[in-house]
């Protein structure tokens, strides 16, 4: 997952390991990433979503800079691809999936939105 974060981003293409391949996609193409044990479902905005063999705090240190918030121990979101936010702590995403905030994680979530 080696990528220079100074190209525009529009450019930027990150490589996913999934089984045998490298898959390359634009963080804008990412809704949330949901952790399952040592690996990391990603889900895209065309409703597809891949696991792959990293643990959520590489995707997080790789994603923070470009935008994404860990609102979770299992979730890490695009806050630009998040519709609404309610009462309870869930997070609506673009494609109508949910992740929670964590009662810990609260106020720093709400500041980084």
């Amino acid at each position: 997952m080696n990528t220079s974060i100074t190209e525009h981003p529009s450019k930027l293409k990150l490589a996913f390991p999934v089984m045998n391949m490298l898959l390359f996609l634009s963080p804008s193409q990412i809704i949330r990433l949901e952790a399952k044990n040592s690996y990391t479902k990603i889900f895209f905005d065309d409703m597809q979503s891949v696991v792959t063999c990293k643990v959520l705090k590489e995707y997080e240190v790789l994603l923070k800079p470009l935008g994404f918030i860990r609102t979770h121990r299992s979730h890490l979101v695009n806050k630009n691809r998040i519709s609404k936010i309610d009462t309870q702590g869930n997070i609506f995403m673009d494609d109508l999936s949910v992740a929670e905030i964590s009662r810990r994680k609260r106020m720093e979530v709400l500041k980084q939105l």
